[in-house]
């Protein structure tokens, strides 16, 4: 700063000494000076880590009675130090089997029209969620069925809400293509 003063002041100077000779009659002299300004400024990006798993407390039952409820209780671990929004779909493989879910609707949204469960909180680092459900029970068959479970999360920071940040993805996706 007080080296950008100096020069400030010597061309203040010059200029004063200069229009006191060309006053005086004698030949003028040019004189030029410019002034450069440069400013750098690093800046760290950091990508965040995001993984998740399924955890699932399950004993398969022997053989499927008809009436009866099975306890599986389905939750989601975030396995880094990331805070993350989660979703989950939900299915069984044989739709036509009367099979109910017990879906945990205090913690977790009800089925959305996209076909997803989602945590209604973040889910901060290394945290479970709450069971999206702990009972299937089966209705009037002995068949045996699969209920599949699948799980996205999606990093929290920048949204207010799980649908808001999975609708990010959504149209990230769509400009991609």
């Amino acid at each position: 700063m007080k080296k950008k003063a100096m020069i400030s002041c010597a061309l203040i100077l010059s200029g004063f000494f200069l229009a006191g000779v060309i006053a005086q009659g004698m030949p003028a002299l040019k004189v030029s000076a410019y002034l450069a300004h440069r400013n750098e400024k690093e800046n760290v990006v950091k990508i965040g880590d995001n993984t998740s798993e399924i955890v699932e407390e399950f004993d398969p039952p022997d053989e499927i009675h008809p009436d009866t409820p099975y306890a599986k209780t389905v939750m989601v671990q975030n396995k880094t130090d990331t805070a993350c929004y989660v979703r989950v779909f939900v299915e069984k493989d044989r739709s036509d089997l009367p099979v109910t879910i017990n879906f945990d609707t205090k913690y977790w949204t009800g089925k959305q029209a996209d076909g997803y469960y989602y945590y209604r909180t973040v889910l901060e680092g290394n945290k479970k969620t709450e069971p999206l459900f702990t009972t299937v029970t089966t209705g009037k068959t002995e068949e045996t069925f699969r209920i599949l479970v699948y799980e996205e999360t999606v990093q929290a920071q920048g949204y207010e809400t799980p649908e808001e940040a999975f609708a990010s993805i959504r149209v990230e996706q769509e400009r991609g293509k």
